[in-house]
């Protein structure tokens, strides 16, 4: 009975015993997976920071070439920069031992071209003409091309005295634009050929004009130049045997104006 009795009482002992050691079993198998998850944990977090470092150490090798390939171009700039400066001061030096060659000497130009030994009057393809008793210069044109001589009239009106068929006409002065009416007894018509269809029929009068130191009395056809650079044409009937054209210049022939009492009288005579 008593055998009995202790074993009975034995027995809480010995699960108590067997209780505390299964849980000292499970805690200490609980702390060893924690400290393999703890390990596990610190070797990622080590790797980790391997890694980054490894990236770190790349990068900054990277930056290390970058940095290189930079200082490389600024030498090879500074270089170049030498090489211009050099060249800069090589031309320089040769720019001022330039000497420049001593011009040619040019003979002096003639002033005037010699006139061949005649009497008639030497004209180029333009000379001023003065129209006597108005003293009014005007602008002629040498043509010999033209058989007849024009001159710029306005306002050309036919009109009779003593039987006879006269016209009056108006001649402006280039340069003021003042009017001056004249009156010549009308020697013929002449036509002339225009843009119109029918040719026009224009009256010839007789003018007296100076041209270098010729002055004569010419015929001339009447018509309106207001468009014409030349209020004066100077055809062929009066270059005849009084005047030789040079067609390679231009006022050859510097007018010399008539006395105005001389020219007044001529005029008025001829009037």
């Amino acid at each position: 009975m008593i055998k009995k009795s202790v074993l009975m009482a034995g027995r809480p002992a010995r699960t108590l015993t067997l209780v505390a050691v299964a849980a000292l079993t499970l805690s200490a198998c609980t702390q060893q997976k924690l400290q393999q998850q703890t390990q596990a944990q610190l070797a990622a977090a080590q790797a980790c920071i391997a890694k980054q470092e490894t990236q770190g150490q790349q990068v900054s090798e990277q930056q290390a070439e970058i940095l290189r390939q930079v200082q490389q171009v600024q030498q090879q700039m500074a270089a170049q920069q030498q090489v211009v400066e050099a060249k800069l001061q090589v031309l320089e030096k040769r720019e001022t031992k330039v000497i420049c060659p001593t011009p040619p000497v040019v003979a002096p130009k003639a002033q005037a071209k010699e006139q061949p030994q005649t009497d008639k009057q030497i004209v180029g393809l333009r000379e001023q003409a003065l129209i006597a008793g108005l003293n009014i210069v005007m602008q002629a044109r040498i043509s010999t091309n033209v058989a007849n001589s024009v001159v710029d009239a306005r306002n050309i009106q036919m009109f009779e005295r003593n039987g006879e068929e006269w016209v009056r006409f108006t001649i402006y002065n280039p340069d003021t634009k003042e009017p001056h009416v004249l009156e010549r007894k009308r020697l013929r018509f002449q036509t002339v050929q225009s843009a119109n269809p029918t040719p026009d029929r224009r009256p010839v009068v007789e003018i007296r004009f100076t041209i270098g130191k010729l002055t004569q009395r010419g015929e001339f056809i009447l018509a309106d130049r207001s468009d014409s650079e030349f209020p004066i044409l100077i055809g062929r009937n009066l270059l005849r045997d009084v005047m030789l054209v040079d067609v390679s210049g231009n006022n050859l022939a510097p007018l010399q104006r008539v006395d105005e009492s001389s020219a007044s009288s001529s005029s008025a005579a001829k009037k």
